[in-house]
């Protein structure tokens, strides 16, 4: 409890920061963010994509529970549906963080551009959100059959929210490196492996502040899904960099080169070696058959999807197609980003906490 207690005294001073940080930005606008031209979006754009992939976790999981019948998983199918519905929560703050006029956000339900890719994530997102709150109710109240049919339901709702999240940059051919069919699907497959892994770290938090009685054989069985998804990720990302390689396309290849040699060398390593290969010869080995094994993996998958996320947003900016080439262009987040950033994670931990408290999350088991 005194742990607990701690932890949440934390939170809340991160959380009061960022909105102290907040009201700075809203007060001296976005230019005390690292966000200039040609580089409109920065790391709030990508905790937004990354935060709406994580949300597939909890859909994945609870669909598996409810639909294939899997009993060792309806356990914990509440908590992944409480994580999906806070992480995209997260996601939507994320975006209002990016605003510099926020006031003007019913501006897209008022006036909506139907040709848009924005604008259709808009409407889908809030109609995952809808479909994710039916199911935890649902669940809740134990209304098996209905439970089954938004279980069913939500999967191609998944599916379209992330290839619509995906095709707000694939459909852009005015920036290089986004232009491809293939992110809905690379998309997907990295939510799946994100999503996975903060169910994981989910059950081991609850384990460790919130007292859950959790076996440990959920948390391995949950891991070995793992070694399916990561070679998957793995497979897209190939396909996505042999396909702009070989051609040689010049302005494609510039932004590869900015990845794999350039600027975000660091990130796009880190996401390939112990994002993706790291994990898996984990949940391969001996070490992957414990809880311990399967949380490592979990945290560097994690953390990998996040570095993908930055790869995948800013690089393009730095080498836009209708400027000068000639121009060095940078991006570096600011303070302020980072606190706003951190404060969204310790939002989504400090709801965590309170639905534990309010929710009977682990069925048959402690709240």
């Amino acid at each position: 409890m005194k742990r607990l207690l701690a932890l949440s005294a934390l939170l809340t001073v991160v959380m009061a920061f960022a909105l102290y940080t907040w009201v700075y930005q809203l007060q001296n606008g976005l230019g005390v963010t690292g966000m200039n031209k040609p580089v409109f979006w920065g790391l709030y754009i990508v905790t937004f994509v990354f935060f709406i992939g994580v949300s597939a976790g909890g859909i994945a999981v609870a669909a598996l529970s409810h639909l294939a019948g899997i009993e060792k998983f309806k356990p914990i199918s509440r908590v992944a549906e409480v994580v999906a519905i806070i992480c995209l929560v997260l996601a939507m703050i994320g975006i209002v963080f990016d605003l510099g006029r926020p006031d003007r956000m019913l501006n897209i339900f008022i006036y909506p551009q139907r040709t848009s890719p924005l604008t259709w994530d808009v409407f889908v997102i809030n109609i995952y959100l809808v479909f994710c709150v039916a199911m935890l109710f649902l669940s809740i109240i134990g209304k098996e059959k209905l439970l089954k049919i938004f279980a069913f339901l939500s999967i191609p709702t998944f599916v379209l929210v992330h290839s619509v999240t995906a095709w707000i940059f694939g459909l852009m051919k005015s920036q290089p490196g986004w232009h491809t069919s293939i992110l809905a699907p690379l998309f997907i497959a990295s939510a799946l492996v994100s999503g996975l892994a903060i169910i994981i770290l989910a059950l081991f938090f609850s384990k460790k502040f919130l007292s859950a009685n959790l076996n440990d054989e959920i948390i391995i069985s949950l891991g070995k899904y793992f070694k399916i998804l990561l070679p998957i990720l793995f497979y897209f990302l190939f396909c996505e960099f042999i396909t702009v390689a070989f051609p040689g396309i010049p302005a494609h290849m510039v932004v590869l080169k900015e990845l794999i040699v350039g600027k975000f060398s660091g990130i796009f390593w880190f996401d390939i070696f112990l994002g993706i290969i790291a994990p898996f010869f984990i949940v391969i080995s001996k070490f992957g058959r414990t809880s311990r094994g399967i949380g490592l993996a979990s945290l560097l998958s994690f953390f990998g999807v996040f570095a993908e996320r930055v790869n995948i947003v800013v690089p393009s900016f730095y080498h836009p197609f209708l400027l000068s080439d000639r121009i060095i262009y940078a991006y570096k987040p600011t303070w302020v980003e980072y606190s706003l950033v951190a404060g969204l994670f310790a939002l989504g931990i400090m709801l965590f906490i309170i639905a534990s408290k309010i929710i009977p999350l682990f069925e048959g088991g402690k709240k």
